[in-house]
């Protein structure tokens, strides 16, 4: 299904991303540099001038990697990955320890600028600083290291250098996603305050079921949003409405084929699914005093990178928030169902009628269309309610009113008219039938 554009993410998440792959490309041109120089005009060359396009080739890889998937676990263990591999060839390549001294206090210049933590940086200086100092100790006094101890205190080296590495990307990553989980979060309430305004601004349920689903549709790049209702009577569900291709009417929906929506609706807990396939899945029962009045369905890749633990309640607040409106929505059309209609034969009653018949004249008249009206009278009904009962009398007339329902086009407007009278506004019909 196509996806509604959002307004442009954070800088924040651009800003550490870009950071990141601007570090990483500095360490690969500076490593490129040196193992190209140390081996040129060598049989080697080809084999090291490969390592060092495969090293940019993976940098070009992170690029490709979407902006929203970037600071997830996974991208950043293959981040990290990626790095210790290659950094640690590049020092397995270069075999003076000086070119290990321009190597660490390079990258760790480059780290430490952009986190900006003298302590850190400090620290690791003196870190490195120290072994190296051990390193020349026992060169200067004459002391022969063994290739392959060299290449171990080489790698030891590098991996006290990776775990500062990893652990700046770490606080760098944590960081943006803290930041990215608070924009969210403000995003998030503001949608909430704005859908209460416009929930609190109407009672019409077919206008407070689309506000929900658009709102929601709109802040979580939803792939679907839906409105389900289920009956608590007969257990069967419809979708009532949904985006993004709009549907609105009964749609009928076998609730038991979607375990997430059974599982909310008897819970009547929040429901999320964040493996399921394709996307994410976040069902939110809406609920009124103990009343599942519905399911709030969404489907969307983003709902795992916004729904951390936190964020649960957010949906929930703005759940029972939309179901307050539904309930209100529904009570008001109740009260003015009630007010426009008959209570004995479910027919419009007559002030009903005088509201539809004043409309109805007005555009035959503009139109020129032709327009019947038929009014009709129930005779003996007095005599049915002293001989038989006024229970009996009440039967007549929900009778003839059935009969009447029934015997009407979808375009007329049958109506009751007072006590044993009734009325039929015939629309596009002449005098003459």
């Amino acid at each position: 299904m196509p996806r509604t554009e959002l307004t442009p993410k954070s800088g924040s998440d651009i800003d550490h991303r870009k950071a990141i792959l601007s570090l990483r490309w500095l360490l690969v041109i500076l490593a490129s540099y040196l193992t190209l120089f140390s081996y040129v005009g060598t049989e080697l060359f080809p084999f090291v001038f490969g390592f060092a396009l495969a090293f940019s080739a993976s940098n070009f890889a992170l690029m490709l990697i979407p902006r929203t998937q970037f600071l997830t676990r996974r991208a950043r263990a293959l981040i990290s990955v990626l790095d210790f591999f290659f950094v640690s060839a590049t020092l397995y390549l270069l075999r003076v320890p000086e070119d290990y001294l321009y190597v660490t206090f390079a990258a760790i210049f480059i780290l430490a600028l952009i986190w900006r933590d003298l302590r850190l940086v400090l620290f690791s200086l003196f870190v490195v600083s120290l072994l190296f100092g051990v390193f020349s100790y026992f060169r200067l006094f004459g002391f022969q290291f063994d290739t392959d101890i060299e290449r171990f205190l080489t790698l030891a080296l590098f991996f006290v250098v990776a775990i500062f590495y990893v652990f700046l990307s770490e606080r760098l990553t944590e960081d943006a996603t803290i930041s990215r989980t608070m924009t969210e979060e403000n995003r998030i309430a503001e949608v909430m305050v704005e859908m209460t305004r416009a929930l609190s601004s109407s009672l019409n349920t077919d206008d407070v079921l689309y506000s929900i689903v658009s709102r929601l549709h709109q802040v979580l790049e939803a792939e679907e949003c839906s409105i389900v209702r289920v009956d608590s009577k007969t257990g069967s569900a419809k979708v009532v409405v949904k985006l993004p291709n709009l549907e609105q009417g009964d749609v009928a929906l076998d609730i038991d084929l979607y375990p997430e929506l059974n599982q909310a609706y008897i819970s009547r807990q929040f429901v999320f699914l964040p493996d399921a396939k394709p996307t994410a899945v976040m069902v939110v029962p809406m609920i009124v005093a103990e009343s599942v009045l519905g399911l709030i369905y969404v489907r969307s890749p983003k709902l795992g990178s916004i729904l951390p633990h936190a964020n649960i309640r957010f949906f929930e607040v703005m759940a029972s928030t939309a179901a307050n409106a539904l309930r209100n929505a529904q009570l008001f059309e109740e009260v003015e169902h009630r007010a426009r209609t008959d209570f004995l034969t479910g027919l419009p009653n007559h002030r009903f009628f005088q509201t539809t018949l004043t409309m109805e004249l007005a555009r035959a008249e503009r139109h020129h269309h032709p327009l019947s009206l038929l009014m009709i009278d129930l005779d003996f009904l007095k005599q049915v309610n002293d001989r038989f009962g006024h229970p009996s009398g009440d039967l007549v007339i929900r009778t003839l009113a059935g009969t009447i329902r029934t015997s009407c086009r979808e375009i007329d407007f049958a109506a009751r008219y007072g006590g044993e009278e009734f009325t039929v506004i015939l629309p596009e019909t002449p005098l003459a039938g």
